[in-house]
């Protein structure tokens, strides 16, 4: 088996036109919520390449020729790993108390210290949308990017991807120590990154120069963690940035560019995610479309139960930007509670966008409808049916 696997940075990519359809491999399946999420979920093993037609029916690969499966289903994941930056930390301190059954987070205390005035998705995704107990080591550092000395956070203490990998990880935990004992069938290790490289890298003007040196490096920190085990993924894509206060005040062309690199950057992410379970086919991966999700609420808040008090989605109130006492502190100079405005600050949402984020990913996670899935036209799946595989083409509605 490889060592490293390969990837082109999408660099030629521009926001139009560019998605899943044009740079993944055949090897995926789209689900839609009841009104108009679409998602991506990538379950590959060693699969035609081509996709036949609707009609055509072939024979099963022999077990043999299977690569094991270390998917076990959602509700088979009993260990998480993530990684990422303020959408995602919550203050984790490797020499304090591991995640346990009574502190499935370990420390510091639920929610930790997060970025969004309240519990955050790897809060809500470990403790309220769990189906079995969940034990979460969240190695996510504020303000990270994919690495520091291609892209600077903006503090040299900041804590890169990188680090949180090859300093943390692997020395760390990549052995299943006895203090946290994992395994390959139940664990999933959760990434989201990419925020604060679009952004420092569109404030430096170097975007085009510096991505392909950034994807290399994400594609070799994700070989890195196969090569320690990792054989389950979950990939976050960058939600739309360009619509936070932050970006909005620098005027209207600093959000187009903004939106353009933010498309780049994600299909790169998809291009990564399909590489490594075309080079690995025992590896599972999942690409959730935060993108999606994040305008759909913008759009309409009441898409979803959760964030359907957001009555203010393009402002924030200065006097709750650094956090407050409750999560629906209200103050009179702010006109409505904290938890009504969509974005706590310039750039981070509340936590209602965070339970809504978590609620989705383990919908994803949850979606299982076979043994392995190939886009074929519009969406189609091959299931593992009657010693057949068979494909075909359906549409559906989840309750």
């Amino acid at each position: 088996m490889p060592t490293a696997f390969a990837v082109s940075a999408l660099l030629s990519a521009t926001a139009e036109g560019t998605g899943p359809s044009t740079v993944t491999e055949t090897k995926e399946i789209h689900k839609t919520h009841w009104r108009t999420r679409w998602h991506t979920h990538t379950h590959t093993h060693t699969l035609p390449t081509e996709c036949p037609s609707s009609a055509t029916s072939t024979t099963a690969p022999s077990s043999s020729s299977v690569p094991q499966d270390y998917w076990p289903g959602w509700s088979g994941i009993s260990r998480m790993f993530t990684f990422g930056d303020s959408y995602s930390t919550t203050g984790f301190n490797l020499s304090l108390t591991q995640p346990n059954e009574s502190n499935p987070l370990g420390n510091p205390e639920y929610p930790g210290y997060t970025a969004t005035n309240g519990p955050n998705w790897v809060d809500f995704l470990t403790v309220t949308y769990n189906q079995t107990l969940l034990e979460t080591v969240n190695l996510a550092y504020g303000g990270a990017t994919v690495d520091s000395e291609l892209i600077a956070p903006y503090q040299p203490t900041v804590l890169s991807m990188k680090d949180q990998i090859l300093d943390e990880f692997v020395p760390v935990y990549a052995d299943s120590p006895d203090f946290f004992e994992w395994q390959a069938n139940n664990t999933l290790f959760a990434i989201w990154i990419g925020i604060n490289d679009v952004g420092n890298a569109y404030a430096q003007a170097n975007s085009s120069l510096v991505y392909p040196l950034v994807m290399t490096e994400y594609t070799s920190l994700m070989d890195t963690l196969y090569q320690n085990g990792a054989r389950n993924f979950l990939f976050i894509n960058v939600p739309p940035v360009n619509r936070s206060p932050l970006t909005l005040s620098a005027g209207a062309e600093a959000e187009a560019t903004e939106a353009t690199d933010i498309s780049v950057w994600n299909a790169n992410v998809t291009h990564i995610a399909t590489n490594l379970s075309t080079v690995y086919p025992d590896a599972t991966t999942f690409v959730f479309d935060s993108n999606s999700l994040f305008y759909e609420v913008l759009e309409e808040p009441c898409a979803y139960e959760q964030t359907c008090p957001y009555r203010n989605t393009t402002e924030y109130c200065e006097s709750y930007m650094n956090g407050t006492p409750e999560w629906d502190t209200f103050y009179p100079n702010c006109s409505i509670p904290v938890d009504e405005y969509f974005w706590l600050n310039s750039l981070h949402p509340t936590f209602r966008m965070m339970n809504v984020t978590a609620q989705e990913i383990a919908r994803q996670l949850s979606w299982d409808i076979g043994r392995d899935v190939l886009v074929c036209g519009r969406l189609a799946a091959i299931l593992w049916w009657m010693d057949e595989w068979i494909c075909f083409s359906f549409s559906f509605v989840l309750p």
